[in-house]
């Protein structure tokens, strides 16, 4: 299995596939690995020599003893470029992929082609943090007043304990519209329930969900100098749109697209709908 070592001598997985010679990589968000893009390999693999990679703490990729940042993942993703030797790419992020990549694309404006950011944010307010909190009410029964780095690192130990299918199963409630969920729960359930004895790790997770609650691209995104698509679903409530329109606001050479009824997963649920915007926007 393909590895590199990134720059604290953390193993980070990645696959290769893909027919095309232009490299694309596809940055997954908070606790899924590369296999969230299940509906975009098959789309893009006939044109694009795809990256997937599984952010440090989930998938096949180690989990560090320590915390780490959106910074950290965004060397992750350096380490496989000079790895396998690639100067300069194409890059979809979705949601804290989103994040990372907006790290990777301020650090590395010269090792970025064309930019995809995805139903995400530069900062979390208090909409997310609320979430966060009804997250942690709903797994593990906690009621807290604040959510931020010293109080999850101190329910660390409490937290590691969370099933794994609640708390996907809070995720499935909140990142798909009531009526897709409703709908086709039996699919959703079942995607999840392969994905946990493919080896959902809990810690990984909450160390994931660490560098969410700090992480902070404010002062990145008028250093993003690569043409940016910003994309969100208008029915998103993890990530409100206002989050994308402010992200696009800052990065010079960006556009924002709304997509009507999209939700915070809407490249899962409205897969036809992002991939024909993300493809227009690549090869435009």
């Amino acid at each position: 299995m393909p590895y590199a070592v990134s720059f604290d001598g953390v193993k980070i997985y990645y696959e290769v596939v893909g027919k095309g010679r232009v490299p694309l990589f596809l940055i997954m968000g908070l606790g899924m690995s590369s296999r969230g893009w299940i509906f975009q390999v098959p789309h893009f693999a006939e044109s694009y020599k795809i990256f997937l990679i599984d952010n440090r703490g989930i998938g096949k990729s180690e989990v560090p003893d320590s915390f780490f940042s959106t910074q950290d993942m965004a060397y992750d993703i350096y380490a496989v470029m000079y790895k396998e030797g690639v100067e300069r790419a194409n890059f979809v992020g979705a949601s804290m992929g989103g994040m990372i990549l907006q790290k990777f694309a301020a650090k590395y404006p010269q090792m970025v082609d064309k930019l995809v950011i995805a139903c995400s944010l530069a900062k979390l307010d208090e909409n997310e943090k609320k979430l966060i909190r009804e997250g942690l009410k709903f797994t593990k029964g906690l009621d807290i007043d604040r959510v931020d780095s010293e109080v999850l690192k101190s329910y660390l130990n409490i937290l590691i304990d969370i099933e794994p299918e609640r708390l996907l199963n809070f995720l499935s409630r909140n990142i798909f519209t009531p009526e897709f969920a409703e709908k086709n729960l039996e699919v959703i359930l079942e995607f999840f329930r392969d994905y946990i004895k493919d080896g959902f790790n809990v810690k990984g997770f909450i160390k994931q969900l660490n560098a969410v609650i700090e992480h902070n691209s404010e002062e990145d995104l008028p250093k993003i100098r690569a043409e940016t698509l910003v994309i969100t679903g208008d029915r998103d409530k993890m990530v409100p749109p206002s989050k994308s329109e402010f992200i696009a606001s800052k990065i010079k050479n960006s556009i924002l697209k709304v997509v009507s009824g999209g939700s915070h997963a809407f490249m899962f649920e409205m897969y036809e709908v992002f991939n024909r915007e993300v493809d227009q926007f690549l090869r435009s």
